[in-house]
């Protein structure tokens, strides 16, 4: 393919695919070509801004013109989008959690190694400056034995309806993130975990999928983590970790208030850039599909303790 930019088609539209063509916008080694989406709007947009835009991704295969895909569709789409383009044998980069279960990224792993296919996941906080430099000096004993890690991650505003319907609830939709990075600074498993929801939810949400929830995992390497989660939140949508060592504390605020956006946007870009090397032949830089797998594991044991949790608390106020 040489050293020209690689030509990546995105699947949706919506607000993570906007972003996403924002972001390949910026990139040094991949560029958008294409937007596919079934909305006539979003299509209409896609043209307005210069790229091709169809209705489906038969169309997009049909007419050609990209050498990679990036997935932004809703998640309960990706198992199918993942086996249809993995048949075609088109590289992607899927946006997380690449299913709505470990089973469905098991499949989704199996469907891209059988046919030989990249299959990158979309957890782009491995690509965030502060974290990498983070993991490098834990991995190095700087902040010496690990007991305990707190990652947050709080949205301005709840999500709508429409994508809550699609989402997999909290765990599967955020705590998906905080799981993986979890994983990947330490280089330890997720052994076991409990949880429960924060606070009061509105009306009609179900146990699995309240406004706020609090999750305490042990780690195999004996480090315990604990992760908040939050949809209502006083300023912009923000992320950030605390780690506690037995030789210093470090708390790393990566994506915060009025600079949120800007490193959203950033750690988008640069996976972007390391997807592209991959797709010329390069490592795996990203997230596997492996990597998808665990954090849904753990993210299904979030959603049945915030159950249990609910159907406990039910139970004590009916005694």
């Amino acid at each position: 393919m040489g050293t020209e930019a690689v030509r990546v088609a995105v699947i949706g539209a919506g607000r993570m695919g906007r972003v996403h063509v924002s972001a390949l916008s910026g990139s040094r080694n991949a560029e958008p070509v294409a937007v596919v989406d079934p909305v006539a709007e979003a299509r209409e947009q896609a043209a307005a801004g210069g790229l091709a835009a169809y209705a489906s991704l038969e169309e997009l295969l049909s007419a050609g013109g990209f050498d990679a895909v990036l997935v932004a569709a809703p998640s309960d789409l990706h198992l199918s989008l993942v086996r249809e383009l993995a048949a075609a044998r088109v590289p992607m980069l899927c946006e997380k959690p690449c299913g709505m279960s470990a089973d469905e990224a098991r499949a989704a792993a199996r469907a891209a190694e059988e046919t030989g296919t990249l299959l990158q996941i979309g957890y782009w906080r491995r690509f965030v400056p502060e974290l990498v430099s983070l993991r490098e000096r834990i991995a190095r004993g700087d902040l010496g034995e690990i007991a305990l890690v707190a990652s947050h991650q709080w949205d301005r505003f709840p999500p709508s309806p429409e994508f809550r319907a699609h989402s997999g609830g909290i765990a599967v939709d955020m705590a998906v993130h905080e799981l993986d990075q979890v994983r990947w600074l330490l280089g330890q498993e997720i052994e076991s975990v409990v949880a429960m929801a924060a606070g009061r939810s509105e009306p009609g949400h179900a146990p699995s999928d309240p406004d706020a929830a609090v999750a305490l995992a042990r780690l195999s390497g004996g480090t315990t983590a604990n992760i908040t989660l939050g949809r209502r939140f006083g300023q912009a949508d923000s992320c950030w970790i605390e780690v506690f060592g037995s030789e210093a504390y470090e708390r790393c605020t990566f994506m915060w208030a009025a600079d949120s956006e800007r490193a959203f946007l950033a750690g988008l870009t640069a996976q972007a850039d390391a997807f592209a090397e991959a797709v010329r032949g390069g490592s795996l830089a990203g997230a596997a599909p492996e990597d998808a797998v665990a954090a849904l594991s753990a993210a299904e044991r979030i959603a049945e303790a915030l159950e249990q949790a609910e159907e406990s608390e039910l139970a004590g106020r009916s005694a």
